[in-house]
Formats: C-alpha cells, sequence, structure tokens
C-alpha cells in the first residue's frame, strides 16, 4: 500500500508536506520505531514553522535555515542539531524520489560535542543502595532497578521492557539471563545479572506474581497495576542520588556510562564493552575511553619522563647535550 502511495504521488508531480511527513514516518516505523515520536514532533514542527508553503517542493535550503535560527533561544544545540539530521533524513529520502528541488547536502548538522557527563561508580551504587530496605516493596524495586542497570548496563526502555517471560531460569552458578529488545535496532540480546541481582529478583518475583493485573511487565506499579513510566525511574535515581549526596547529575543512563568505565578499568577492552553493552556499530563503545579521568592520568603517566631525584634529572640532560645543572 506504502509503494502504491508513492506511485499514486508521484504521478501527481506534487506531494502535500502533511503527506509527505505521514509517508515518512510509515516507512521510518517499519525498521525503527523508537524514533518515530520524535522524527514526528520535529518535522511537524518544521512543517508549522514553513507555512503558507504546503507544498514539498516549495521548500528550500533558506528554509531550513531559518527553521534552524528559530530554534535558538528555546532549544539547546544538541537538540537543533539533531533537527538538523531528521530534516535531513526526511529530504534525503524524497530527493531519492524526485520530489524535492533542492539538495540535502545543504543540510549541514552543526558540529557539537556534548560535556562531559557524570557516571555512577561501583561506589556510587552502594551508597544509594544502602538507604533502601528489603522488607519494604517500593524500596526492594528501586533496589532491584539499580542493580539490574549496574550488571547488565541496560538501555531504560530495555528495562521497562523486560516480560516475566524474558527471563531465563536460574543458572548452578548462581547468575541469571534475560531476552531484552532494543527499540532502536529492533533487535534481541541477552543480558546477564550476578548472584546478588538475582537473589533481589527472587524476592521480587514472589510478590510480583501475586499482582493481579494483565500486564506481564516485570516492573509493575503496585498502585496502578500498570507498567512504570520512564519519568518514574529518573525521579527514583534524582532522589536517591540527592540523599546519598553523590553531588552528581544521575539519570539512568549513567549507569550505562559507568558499566563501561568499570569494564574498562578493570582491564577490559573496548571490545568487551561493545559486547557487554550490546552496541550494533562497534565504534559507539569508544565514546567511553575518554569519560574516565582516572584511566586517563594512569595511561598518561605511563608515557611520560619521569625522574626519581635532581641526579636523574642532571644526568639526563647532560647526556643530550642540552643544558646543564650545578648541584650542590
Amino acid at each position: 500500500m506504502l509503494l502504491a502511495g508513492l506511485l499514486y504521488m508521484k504521478i501527481q508531480k506534487s506531494i502535500e508536506i502533511q503527506n509527505a511527513i505521514y509517508s515518512y514516518l510509515e516507512w521510518k516505523q517499519t525498521h525503527t520505531s523508537a524514533a518515530y515520536t520524535c522524527y514526528k514532533i520535529r518535522l511537524e514542527q518544521f512543517a508549522e514553522f514553513i507555512q503558507p508553503k504546503t507544498k514539498l517542493s516549495e521548500v528550500n535550503g533558506d528554509d531550513i535555515i531559518a527553521f534552524h535560527r528559530s530554534l535558538e533561544n528555546h532549544y539547546s544545540l544538541n537538540t537543533i542539531a539533531y533537527s538538523a539530521r531528521v530534516l535531513k533524513n526526511f529530504f534525503w529520502f524524497w530527493h531519492g524520489r524526485g520530489f524535492t528541488a533542492f539538495n540535502p547536502k545543504e543540510i549541514i548538522p552543526i558540529r557539537f560535542v556534548s560535556a562531559d557527563k557524570d557516571i555512577v561508580t561501583r561506589e556510587d551504587l552502594e551508597d544509594m543502595n544502602s538507604l533502601l530496605e528489603l522488607n519494604n516493596l517500593p524500596d526492594l524495586q528501586k533496589k532491584l532497578v539499580l542493580h539490574l542497570l549496574w550488571d547488565t548496563g541496560m538501555r531504560l526502555s530495555e528495562l521497562l521492557d523486560i516480560k516475566i517471560s524474558d527471563i531465563n531460569k536460574q543458572g548452578s552458578d548462581g547468575l541469571r539471563t534475560a531476552k531484552v529488545r532494543t527499540r532502536k535496532s529492533m533487535r534481541y540480546n541477552l543480558v546477564i545479572w550476578g548472584a546478588d541481582t538475582n537473589e533481589l529478583i527472587n524476592r521480587y518475583l514472589g510478590i510480583r506474581l501475586c499482582m493481579e493485573t494483565d500486564h506481564q511487565n516485570l516492573l509493575i506499579n503496585p498502585k496502578t497495576k500498570k507498567s512504570f513510566t520512564p519519568r518514574s525511574i529518573q525521579r527514583w535515581i534524582t532522589e536517591l542520588s540527592d540523599m546519598a549526596m553523590l553531588d552528581k547529575t544521575i539519570t539512568p543512563h549513567s549507569f550505562r556510562h559507568g558499566k563501561a568505565n568499570y569494564i574498562l578499568d578493570q582491564g577490559g577492552s573496548v571490545r568487551d564493552v561493545s559486547a557487554l553493552l550490546r552496541h550494533v556499530k562497534p565504534e559507539s563503545s569508544f565514546q567511553y575511553m575518554q569519560l574516565s579521568q582516572k584511566r586517563y592520568e594512569d595511561v598518561a603517566r605511563k608515557y611520560l619522563n619521569t625522574f626519581k631525584n635532581t641526579s636523574e634529572i642532571s644526568t639526563y640532560f647532560e647526556s643530550d647535550n642540552q643544558l646543564k645543572f650545578q648541584f650542590s
């Protein structure tokens, strides 16, 4: 039906921007459902901005520039860069089908590198975990979230999507695995957690299986009998980090960054990070190399000329015929 619609629009030689957005999003959703909502918001915002233009063929590069200029006083550079990528992808789609009058190469996303983000350390995890009680259901759920995020490096969307049926039986070594689906790539992957986290899972499942709800998700709000929202988990983590006086801006994704750095600090390789965090593109793992100041200092120190005393300094410069020092 999509192909038939595209053929009809091509015969008409012109296409309404709203129809173009709808067709593009329908195509986009076939291979990456996670991007659908974000793309829809930005594309519809652009369509409203360029009114009274209503035809895709009427849009030019100046319209793109004017749109992003209008965002500067209301949005971050990161958001504007993302918007440029969305529009570039959108116009490439229609450019390849002969519906746009300008070349999408004119859309150049700004080069923006976000500041280093705060990461969760093992000590941070222990500080937050110590604030929670095992015999209290809300606290138990929070404990479980903290441990699952740390052990697996899961994305928050993956954690909230886990169903009871996705969890495999406990192994003889006390470890346990679960099948998770990444919304971005639509791929299924396996995650694994340790014995301490599995003890929390077993304790929680005894309560979870008694909840009267049709939802199969592992994490269920006991009041609403529905899945928790991402905002709820974010609020938990913010409150716990404040109570633990961590002096950091921590998000659920901070655990993923923290896990990557922990792997590297323990002698793991970037390849290990890529495998355990389930990156589709290996280069995604390299961003974690620069986040740990301690690891950077340790590596840099190995390749600096260091001297134990002033005699070694004198000997070094004399042998190099650069400068001589007189020491008493």
